[in-house]
């Protein structure tokens, strides 16, 4: 099943014109008065090294743009415009970030978050690979339309770049795509998809979700068998949303590194407040360890309260919570964009460079920034691929 969403180019090419004064970044005109607190000394030294150096944001959402095509949508997530997503990724190219991992999400059809099960309902029959075929046909006309390319490999990233395109490797969120069958790993690998999250907030027939009841004390066996399969691949295995219990499982499992793309680590902060018990996607220092001790990478988001934080400062404070679980070699950032999550200190990706700016002033170094940036999510793919 194909479903094609009309995206007008001339429009698109219009929005180029209108984002592209934002690539000279000025400061006056963000809202977030922590962001003109940066000196310009470092945001010029900081502009710079991400110019000389390969970007990644290693989960987003573009905004949000699985939602076209559905007749039912979770209301707290909308509609994405055709204008908006083209912005996002002119906003992207201006800010000299090189490569996204973009997500179709494997139950977006059914959730509904908050409600019970995260869900309206189950899926009947082949609604969800249906549904991914959907979506799937979407990504083939954003590539086709729009200044992104498919990178199979990060090896094809800066031919990628030297086109003026933006490098785009797929993933997987939620694997309800692949119902009861573990063969469909090799079509999600023949689609193009280089890493898959087994995991999401639908309740899952491959292992248990942090935000649900346990149903599998980790992982079913028919996760195990997926995941197997898709690491012996060479897709790079993501535990975001699984539990502990799980991630133990596929440590044991897999003798790659793995990765879990979007979370924070749980601290009780003096300045913000206790995330301990307020967090749910946000996980424990061990949790976080059995990542980093694979040689994987976590992905830290800065989305709003009350899934991440609502001030730079704040996220800040938590970025380094992280760096003292796991250590510099283990972190990278990931946007986990959906428009309604977006925290005021990054409502452009234009802010982007005034973020990595603060990270400079807390006392990251340059290399502990470029490792966060995208040497440590280029590391692990490359690892989980060979």
């Amino acid at each position: 099943m194909r479903v094609r969403t009309s995206l007008d180019r001339r429009r698109f090419l219009k929005s180029l014109g209108a984002t592209a004064a934002m690539a000279g970044f000025p400061l006056s005109s963000f809202a977030d008065d922590a962001l003109k607190g940066v000196s310009p000394q470092t945001l010029e030294r900081v502009k710079q090294l991400l110019s000389d150096s390969t970007a990644v944001d290693f989960h987003t959402h573009l905004g949000l743009w699985q939602n076209r095509g559905l007749a039912e949508i979770d209301p707290a997530f909308g509609l994405l415009s055709d204008q908006k997503l083209a912005s996002n990724i002119q906003d992207y190219l201006a800010a000299d970030v090189n490569c996204i991992y973009l997500d179709v999400i494997g139950d977006l059809a059914r959730t509904r978050v908050g409600t019970p099960g995260n869900k309206d309902r189950d899926f009947v029959g082949e609604e969800a690979w249906e549904d991914h075929l959907r979506q799937y046909a979407l990504i083939e006309q954003f590539l086709d339309e729009l200044p992104m390319a498919m990178a199979l490999s990060t090896a094809e990233i800066d031919q990628i770049n030297a086109q003026g395109q933006l490098a785009v490797i797929l993933s997987a969120e939620g694997g309800h795509m692949l119902e009861t069958d573990a063969s469909r790993v090799d079509v999600l690998y023949a689609q193009g998809f280089r890493r898959l999250q087994p995991i999401h907030y639908v309740a899952s027939s491959l292992g248990d979700s942090q935000t649900d009841p346990v149903i599998h004390e980790g992982l079913s066996e028919l996760g195990r068998e997926v995941l197997t399969r898709a690491s012996e691949r060479g897709m790079l295995i993501d535990m975001a949303h699984a539990t502990q219990a799980a991630v133990e499982q596929v440590v044991a499992l897999v003798d790659r590194p793995i990765a879990l793309s979007h979370t924070m680590v749980a601290y009780e902060s003096a300045s913000y407040g206790d995330y301990r018990n307020t967090r749910s996607r946000w996980i424990t220092p061990e949790h976080a360890r059995l990542i980093a001790d694979t040689g994987g990478v976590i992905g830290t988001f800065p989305v709003r309260a009350p899934w991440g934080v609502d001030s730079l400062d704040a996220f800040v404070e938590a970025l380094w919570v992280m760096v003292d679980a796991v250590g510099f070699e283990h972190i990278a950032w990931s946007t986990d964009l959906v428009e309604a999550g977006r925290p005021e200190f990054l409502q452009s990706y234009a802010q982007f460079p005034v973020m990595c700016a603060k990270l400079i002033e807390s006392g990251f170094s340059e290399a502990d920034l470029l490792k966060f940036t995208g040497g440590n999510a280029l590391r692990v793919q490359r690892e989980a691929t060979a």
